[in-house]
C-alpha cells in the first residue's frame, strides 16, 4: 500500500515540500504503470494521500468472511431483573405472578420481576424432640437443638383443590407447606399457611409418606388423574436416611383428600436403592415429565454396580400404576460423530445429562424428524465427565429426541430381550436377578403380578444437533420454543452466558443471540411463557438473580455487519440503521432496512495488477437467504469508494478526518509538538492495512524567501520558487 504526497507542479520551477512516507516493496507484480498525481496545499499537521494502487502479496488462501466475529459477545443489555437476600431454587409462573423460592424465603413478584411480598420460610429451628410442623421456641437452649437455613427443594403448583402454592423444604425431614393463593390477592401466600405432616401410627413409625424430598436432590412432578393428585418423586439418597423420616428413592404418593398430607396406596409404592449401595451407587433425578399414559424421569448413575463410569438413564412407567410394576429404565447417549482419513470414525459420547427440557416443535423441525406439530421432543444438554466420574468438563452437546420414538425403542429392546434386573433395587442374588426369563409387552400398562421392574441394556442413542459447536463450554440450561415455523432453543452455561440457536436437523446454525448474562451459571430451573404476540419471556435463574428475556432477543445491537443483521431470525425484528443493527422503533430519524445491504469491504489483495475486494452482497430476503462473497476486480487507478464503506485512518491510534475523494482517501494528520515516528494504519469495513513503516514528523518549514517578487495585472501565470528552511 503506498502512502505518497506529491505536491502542486507550478510553471517551470517546481517546488517540493517532502514528509518521509513509509516505503513501498517494489516487484515484478507492484509495477506502476501510470500514476498523475492531484495538485494539493500542504498544512502544517500535514494529510496523507491513501492511493490503493500496491499492496503486499496476500500469502495463502483468502480468509473467508464467515470466519471473522461478526458478533459483539461483550455487547450489555439492560434486562428486568430481581435480586434476592439468598440463592434461588425454583421459580413457578402463575396468573401473572412469578413464585420464586429461595434458601429461607418465597418471593412474590409481578410480570416486571417487583418485589410485592416475601414469606419467610426459615431459618427453622430442628431438635429430635421436636416433630415437624410443632413450634420448638421453647428447646432453643437444648443443647441438641440447632437453627437449619431452609433450601427450597421443591416448589409445586396444584389447582384441582384449591389454587395453592406447595413449598417443600430441606429441614424437618423434607415436609411439605401448602400456601392458598387466593384469586382476588395471588400475591398473599402467608395468610393461610398448611403444615402437610400427619404423626405415624404405631407399627409406621418406619414410614413416612409425608416426607418427600431430600437434601441430596430431588425431581417431584404433579399428575392428576381420575380425580386424584398424585406426587412422583425422585430422591437422590445415602446411608444417612434413617427412621422417622424416611426417604424412598423413587415414589409415588397421593394427597390426601383432606390436604393435610399424603399417602402411598401400597406398601409397593416406592422402591428403594439396597441399603449397601446407597453409597457407592448414588442417583440423581435431573429431570421429570408426564405425556400420555407414562411418568419419565430422567437421572445420572452408574453403569451398573461394578462399574465406576457414570451415564444418563430414562425411567419410565404407567402414570395409572401405583405399585410402579411397569418401572423401566434404559441408557440415553447423545453422541458426536466426526468422519477422518481412510473412512475411519470418530465418535465422542457425552454421558451426563446437565439439564432437559420437553416441548413441541415447530414446522420446520417436526418435517426434518417426520413428527406432528402436536408431538413432544425431548431435548437434552449433555457433558462429558471426567473420567470415572460424574463431574462433567466443559465439553457438551445437545441431543433431541421424540417421546414417540422413546416409546418405540422400549418396545423394540423389549422384544428383542436386551433386558437385565435392576441389581441396585434388589441385588445381584435376588429370585428376580437369577436364571430368569423376561417377558412384557411394554406398551401396556396393566402388568401380571410377576413382572417386575427391568433394565434395558442397549441405550437409545441421539447425535449432536449442533456437531460439536459446543465442545468448549459447558452447558448447564436448556429450554425450548416455537417462532413460525421455528424451533429455538435457548441455552445456558456455567459462566453464565445466554445464548439463542435455531434447532434445525438439515441445515448448521449458530448462537445469534449471545451474551454474558451474570458471572453464576445459569440454573437448569427456566420458565417459558410463549403467546402468538411478541411479549413471550423466559425467567432464568443464576445464583440470587433471577431475569427476564424476551423469547425475540435481548435486542440487536450484537450484530456488527449488515449481513449478519438481515440474516438474524425474522421474529428478532432486526434491521440495519446507519451502521447499526436495530429494531425499528429505535431508528426515529434515519433510514431502517429488513431488505438490501451494500457491498462490505472484507479483504484487499493484490493479484496481477489488479486491487481485488473481498465483498458481501444480499441475494434474497427468503428464510433461507445467504450473502454470497464475490471476488470484485478493480483497476488499480481509479479506485471507487462506496459512500456506505466504513472507512477510519489511525496515526499512533490516533483518529484522522478522512475526506473521501473518487480514487483516493486523503486522512489528514493530527499535529504533534515534537517530530516522531508513528504507525499508519488504514481500515475499510473490515479489511486492516498497516503500513510497512512509520509516518515521521519533522519539524514546520520556515519560508525564508519568496521570488520573484512581482506579478502582472492581467492575472498571468506566476511561476516562483519558496526557498525553504526544516525541510530536505
Amino acid at each position: 500500500m503506498a502512502f505518497t504526497v506529491p505536491l502542486t507542479t507550478v510553471g517551470e520551477l517546481p517546488v517540493y515540500l517532502r514528509r518521509v512516507a513509509p516505503k513501498i516493496p517494489m516487484g515484478p507484480k507492484n509495477k506502476i504503470k501510470s500514476l498523475t498525481m492531484k495538485p494539493f496545499t500542504a498544512y502544517p499537521s500535514g494529510f496523507i494521500v491513501f492511493l490503493f494502487t500496491l499492496l503486499q502479496r496476500s500469502h495463502g488462501q483468502c480468509k473467508e468472511a464467515a470466519k471473522k466475529s461478526e458478533m459483539n459477545f461483550n455487547v450489555k443489555y439492560d434486562l428486568p431483573n430481581f435480586i434476592a437476600e439468598t440463592p434461588i431454587q425454583n421459580v413457578v409462573l402463575y396468573k401473572h405472578h412469578v413464585y420464586v423460592g429461595a434458601v429461607n424465603k418465597i418471593y412474590v413478584l409481578n410480570e416486571t420481576l417487583q418485589n410485592i411480598s416475601v414469606y419467610k420460610t426459615g431459618p427453622v429451628l430442628e431438635s429430635p424432640d421436636c416433630a415437624p410442623c410443632e413450634d420448638c421456641r421453647d428447646k432453643a437452649n437444648l443443647s441438641n437443638s440447632v437453627w437449619k437455613d431452609n433450601v427450597n427443594m421443591a416448589l409445586l403448583l396444584e389447582t384441582y383443590y384449591d389454587d395453592q402454592l406447595i413449598s417443600c423444604g430441606s429441614v424437618s425431614g423434607g415436609i411439605c407447606h401448602r400456601h392458598i393463593i387466593h384469586p382476588d390477592n395471588p400475591a398473599d401466600i402467608e395468610s393461610e399457611v398448611h403444615c402437610m405432616y400427619s404423626p405415624q401410627v404405631d407399627g409406621e413409625a418406619d414410614n413416612c409418606p409425608d416426607c418427600v424430598v431430600s437434601t441430596l436432590g430431588t425431581k417431584v412432578l404433579v399428575t392428576e388423574k381420575d380425580r386424584f393428585v398424585n406426587f412422583f418423586v425422585g430422591n437422590t439418597v445415602t446411608s444417612t436416611f434413617q427412621p422417622p423420616h424416611v426417604l424412598h428413592s423413587i415414589s409415588v404418593r397421593r394427597l390426601k383428600e383432606t390436604q393435610d398430607g399424603f399417602e402411598f396406596l401400597t406398601d409397593q409404592s416406592y422402591i428403594d436403592i439396597l441399603p449397601q449401595f446407597r453409597d457407592s451407587y448414588p442417583i440423581r433425578y435431573v429431570h421429570a415429565f408426564e405425556n400420555d399414559h407414562f411418568v419419565y424421569f430422567l437421572t445420572v448413575q452408574r453403569e451398573s454396580l461394578d462399574s465406576q463410569a457414570f451415564h444418563t438413564r430414562i425411567v419410565r412407567f404407567c402414570t395409572l400404576d401405583s405399585e410402579m410394576r411397569s418401572y423401566m429404565e434404559m441408557p440415553l447417549e447423545c453422541i458426536f460423530t466426526e468422519k477422518r482419513r481412510k473412512r475411519s470414525i470418530r465418535k465422542e459420547v457425552f454421558n451426563i445429562l446437565q439439564a432437559a427440557y420437553v416441548s413441541k416443535p415447530g414446522a420446520a423441525l417436526a418435517h426434518e424428524m417426520g413428527l406432528g406439530l402436536n408431538d413432544d421432543i425431548l431435548y437434552g444438554v449433555f457433558a462429558q465427565s471426567k473420567p470415572d466420574s460424574s463431574e462433567p468438563t466443559k465439553r457438551s452437546a445437545v441431543c433431541a429426541v421424540s417421546v414417540r420414538t422413546i416409546n418405540e425403542f422400549f418396545n423394540k429392546i423389549v422384544d428383542k430381550q436386551n433386558m437385565k434386573c435392576l441389581q441396585h433395587f434388589y441385588g445381584k442374588e435376588s429370585k428376580y436377578c437369577l436364571n430368569r426369563a423376561f417377558s412384557r409387552n411394554a406398551s401396556y400398562c396393566r402388568a401380571q403380578d410377576d413382572e417386575y421392574r427391568l433394565e434395558v441394556t442397549t441405550p437409545l442413542q441421539r447425535v449432536d444437533l449442533f456437531m460439536g459447536q459446543f465442545n468448549s463450554v459447558l452447558l448447564t440450561s436448556i429450554s425450548v420454543f416455537t417462532k413460525g415455523n421455528l424451533t429455538i432453543a435457548n441455552l445456558g452455561t456455567s459462566e453464565g452466558r445466554f445464548m439463542q440457536i435455531v434447532v434445525s436437523r438439515s441445515e448448521p446454525t449458530a448462537p445469534h443471540v449471545s451474551f454474558q448474562l451474570d458471572s453464576h451459571p445459569i440454573s437448569p430451573q427456566v420458565v417459558v411463557k410463549n403467546s402468538l404476540a411478541d411479549d413471550g419471556y423466559t425467567l432464568v435463574v443464576t445464583g440470587e438473580k433471577i431475569t427476564k428475556i424476551p423469547l425475540k432477543g435481548p435486542g440487536c445491537h450484537h450484530f456488527r455487519s449488515c449481513s449478519q443483521c438481515l440474516l438474524a431470525p425474522a421474529f428478532m425484528q432486526c434491521g440495519w440503521c446507519s451502521q447499526q443493527c436495530l429494531r425499528s422503533p429505535e431508528c426515529p430519524n434515519s433510514t431502517w432496512t429488513q431488505d438490501t445491504c451494500l457491498p462490505r469491504v472484507y479483504e484487499l489483495i493484490n493479484r496481477d495488477e489488479n486491487l481485488m475486494f473481498l465483498l458481501e452482497r444480499k441475494e434474497d430476503k427468503s428464510l433461507n437467504a445467504q450473502f454470497l462473497l464475490q471476488k470484485v476486480q478493480v483497476l488499480i487507478y481509479p479506485v471507487v469508494f462506496l459512500l456506505d464503506m466504513a472507512k477510519h485512518c489511525s496515526i499512533h491510534f490516533h483518529m484522522c478526518p478522512p475526506s473521501i475523494l473518487a480514487s483516493t482517501v486523503e486522512c489528514y494528520t493530527p499535529a504533534q509538538r515534537i517530530p516522531q515516528e508513528y504507525r499508519v494504519r488504514m481500515e475499510i469495513d473490515e479489511a486492516i492495512r498497516d503500513a510497512s513503516s512509520h509516518f515521521t514528523y519533522r519539524e514546520d518549514p520556515v519560508v525564508l524567501k519568496i521570488h520573484p517578487s512581482k506579478s502582472f495585472l492581467s492575472q498571468n501565470t506566476l511561476t516562483f520558487a519558496l526557498k525553504l528552511r526544516g525541510f530536505r
